[in-house]
């Protein structure tokens, strides 16, 4: 009721298990606060869609705040409240709610706020308790079937103008004065500047390239000199993390060494008798015989198809 002022136009929404004498009380304190100037029209708030009110009618629009309040407003139904609302109006709407989300009927109060913005009101106030008489707790229990529900109060406001309105925007298409560059000064310009007439001046000395270099940087360096001191005194050397005297490639080209001259072992020690001993799986199928220790070598002729 706070929100209503003398001389203004109210709609009341009803519903649910509230009673008529409820709405009659209800009725009467509103048009007491309204005066003799204002107005004050009651719906049904399951048939707000089916009304036929004008757009911007309203001054206040007030819905389920009448106890107990069991009406959940839908997107349909809060658009058709803003769309009732003055410029600048304001509405009132109380709707049992849940603390948690558990996908029933029943939303959060977060969620009702987010549908009052979505709807095009603006201004929304924080969610504030009701608080029910004991019968009218259990009038709300008896008909939403739903434990711990809680009874919230926000109010929203109307924009200040009219949904689709348009204002004419002034745009000034003069030209704007150029801004002129500052000069350069010409004295500074040729300090920089550097002309033929200057390179054959008496007065510049040259120096001769060749005259940089001595005998000594023309030797070719000794490689051995040019190694690196990795892996320090110890008789196993072993290359920095991220080495680039070349130690690593050299260590790594002695590993592939061994690895190449060891000769391939046999685990059944069959391998070399043919393919009549060999398994199955023996990665020596197809190759001829060959004494034991002996390397396989396949001739030209082996290595080209029959066709």
């Amino acid at each position: 009721m706070d929100s209503v002022n003398p001389g203004q136009t109210v709609l009341l929404l009803w519903g649910g298990a509230v009673s008529g004498d409820m709405v009659q009380t209800t009725v009467g304190n509103l048009q007491a606060k309204v005066g003799e100037k204002g107005h004050v029209r009651v719906e049904h708030v399951d048939r707000l869609l089916l009304s036929n009110h004008g757009s911007s009618t309203f001054d206040v629009v007030l819905s389920g705040t009448m106890n107990p309040p069991t009406t959940v407003h839908s997107g349909d139904l809060l658009a058709e409240m803003a769309r009732l609302l003055k410029p600048s109006g304001r509405v009132v709407v109380c709707e049992p709610t849940v603390s948690t989300d558990n996908g029933g009927t029943l939303r959060t109060a977060a969620k009702l706020s987010s549908s009052l913005k979505l709807a095009g009101l603006i201004s929304v106030s924080e969610a504030k308790e009701v608080s029910l008489s004991q019968q009218e707790q259990d009038l709300l229990k008896q008909a939403l079937s739903v434990e711990g529900v809680q009874v919230v109060e926000i109010s929203a406001s109307k924009p200040s103008y009219e949904v689709g309105s348009s204002a004419q925007l002034t745009l000034s298409f003069a030209k704007k004065k150029q801004v002129e560059k500052p000069k350069l000064d010409e004295n500074a310009a040729k300090i920089w500047s550097l002309s033929a007439v200057d390179m054959n001046d008496d007065d510049i000395d040259l120096l001769d390239p060749d005259e940089l270099l001595d005998e000594e940087d023309m030797k070719k360096p000794d490689p051995a000199s040019l190694k690196s001191g990795c892996g320090g005194d110890t008789k196993k050397r072993k290359a920095c993390k991220n080495c680039t005297c070349g130690l690593a490639e050299e260590l790594e080209g002695d590993q592939t060494e061994k690895t190449a001259s060891k000769p391939a072992t046999s685990a059944c020690g069959n391998c070399y008798l043919g393919d009549a001993f060999r398994c199955a799986s023996c990665p020596y199928l197809g190759m001829p015989a060959f004494k034991p220790g002996e390397k396989i070598t396949l001739t030209d002729r082996q290595l080209k198809g029959d066709i």
